[in-house]
């Protein structure tokens, strides 16, 4: 077999410089060494079980080492052989076959050179007789302009094979110790096809990636609480002009607003969106940000016929990737497996289980929290402020004239009366109320009925949670029933019912 001396790396030498300032992400910069691997085994797997017997494991391992400034990733697959060598290293030489997941011929490159200004290959290919070995120095490369970069042979057995890059003189972009969970989420996601059918091992720092499936709800459509319990899964194989999607949409089983819920999107097996946390939520598919939909929806798409970024993290045609989600929406909205309305309708009971986690875990954090003297004198204040009448009479002043953000009307009936309910948002930091009541008489119906609530008060401040409007809803639900109390109380013969509302007001401020 003919030595291999030199490999040529031509093209303008300033062009790598400017790798470096690529807009990418250090786990798409390191999936194109996995990328590459995966590749390799793909095309050679017959081959791979047959040099080894049958007894063979596909394996990629990263390892970091912070200490010695370096990042090594070793993989045990076909190695790059003659007839690709000179093309591995020269840029944008693609593949003569480019459906593969190395398909623009620049991953190992652009990668390596956004991450070190150093780095080198070590290269066994199977059924060769020679290893390789090259080194890219870029600091020397861009001031000597260097095309052509010198490869050291040796000879090694035809059934070694195997393939180690190792990047030194680590760049800014590279991973830091606090990336190093997210790094390895990320990586498990976007490789969870070969990891699950157990094609690959992925390992960083020596720790396999595994990634953990999502539990599907088992339940009765919404509204027959007493039906059959169904799996919440749509097999999905579906065309769309030139597009084509296989895959599923499923229904989480417990709600999830972080990296579980949403679609991740694959192209040749491994995600191009959604990985990790960084889930793909179609409006079409996943409703409105907080919704029941929104966190329930996730699922796992196959596509066809999209062409991707430079570095493989997102799809290209994004008005067509979004034409498709719509037309999607109807097929998981059959009457026949409304998994859509589901997902948004579907309440979850809870177990006599999980209601018991819960009261140990509230007693716990009020012994924690409540101390008997700081109660007490909480108690004290707010009793002060209920006899100070200027208190109510102040706040009663600046209601008036606080403006409405906005306002919402319901037309209910109580006991045979149509009522007039309304709703005003608020925010006011002066005042000292959570919220007031005004019931005034009206012409078409028994009583106009008006609360304001201020989102300005404290208690809203004092948890974090509240940071959009499904966390607000609980507590207007619980507003909107003590004022219905209210109304309803003198009917029951209960006098001076505002009393309930103004005490309320007083200890939610100072408890």
């Amino acid at each position: 077999m003919s030595n291999i001396n030199t490999v040529s790396i031509k093209i303008q030498t300033g062009v790598y410089g400017q790798f470096r300032n690529l807009n990418n992400r250090v786990w798409f910069a390191l999936g194109e060494y996995v990328d590459n691997a995966v590749q390799s085994f793909e095309n050679n797997k017959e081959r791979l079980k047959k040099a080894n017997k049958g007894k063979y494991q596909f394996e990629v391992r990263i390892n970091i080492d912070w200490e010695n400034n370096y990042i090594k990733i070793w993989d045990n697959a076909a190695g790059i052989d003659t007839k690709n060598f000179q093309r591995a290293f020269e840029p944008a030489n693609i593949p003569i076959d480019n459906t593969g997941l190395h398909e623009f011929g620049m991953g190992m490159k652009t990668a390596s050179i956004w991450l070190a200004d150093f780095w080198s290959v070590r290269t066994a290919a199977l059924d060769e007789d020679e290893e390789r070995f090259v080194e890219f120095d870029l600091k020397k490369v861009l001031a000597e302009e260097k095309e052509i970069l010198k490869v050291k042979n040796s000879g090694k057995s035809k059934s070694t094979h195997f393939t180690e890059l190792v990047l030194n003189q680590l760049s800014k972009n590279s991973p830091s110790v606090m990336q190093m969970d997210k790094i390895r989420r990320h990586l498990g996601s976007i490789y969870r096809k070969f990891i699950r059918k157990g094609d690959m091992k992925l390992f960083i720092n020596d720790e396999e990636l595994i990634y953990e499936e999502p539990e599907i709800l088992k339940a009765p459509f919404y509204n027959n609480p007493n039906g059959k319990r169904i799996e919440w899964k749509k097999e999905i194989k579906f065309s769309f002009g030139k597009y084509k999607v296989n895959g599923f949409i499923a229904i989480l089983n417990t709600m999830s607003t972080n990296e579980v819920n949403g679609l991740s999107l694959f192209r040749r097996g491994r995600v191009i969106e959604g990985s990790h946390d960084e889930k793909y939520r179609p409006k079409a598919i996943c409703g409105q940000m907080g919704s029941p939909r929104y966190k329930r929806i996730f699922g796992e798409l196959e596509l066809e016929g999209f062409a991707v970024s430079f570095n493989k993290g997102s799809f290209q045609e994004q008005e067509d990737l979004e034409a498709l989600m719509e037309a999607l929406q109807a097929e998981i909205s059959t009457k026949e497996f409304d998994l859509y309305t589901q997902a948004e309708k579907y309440i979850k009971e809870k177990t006599q289980s999980d209601n018991t986690k819960v009261a140990k875990k509230i007693v716990s954090n009020l012994r924690k929290t409540t101390k008997h003297s700081d109660l007490k004198e909480k108690v004290e204040t707010s009793l002060k402020d209920i006899d100070n009448k200027s208190i109510a009479t102040q706040n009663e002043k600046l209601t008036k004239k606080a403006k409405t953000i906005d306002s919402h009307e319901d037309f209910i009936e109580i006991k045979d009366e149509k009522y007039k309910l309304k709703v005003e948002l608020i925010t006011e930091p002066s005042i000292t109320d959570l919220y007031s009541l005004q019931i005034e008489d009206d012409e078409l119906f028994a009583k106009k009925i008006t609360y304001k609530i201020n989102l300005a008060h404290p208690f809203f401040n004092r948890f974090e949670r509240l940071k959009n409007e499904e966390d607000y809803q609980p507590i207007i639900s619980i507003i909107r029933s003590l004022v219905l109390a209210e109304v309803i109380a003198p009917s029951q013969g209960t006098k001076n019912a505002g009393n309930v509302r103004m005490n309320f007001n007083h200890f939610l401020r100072n408890i």
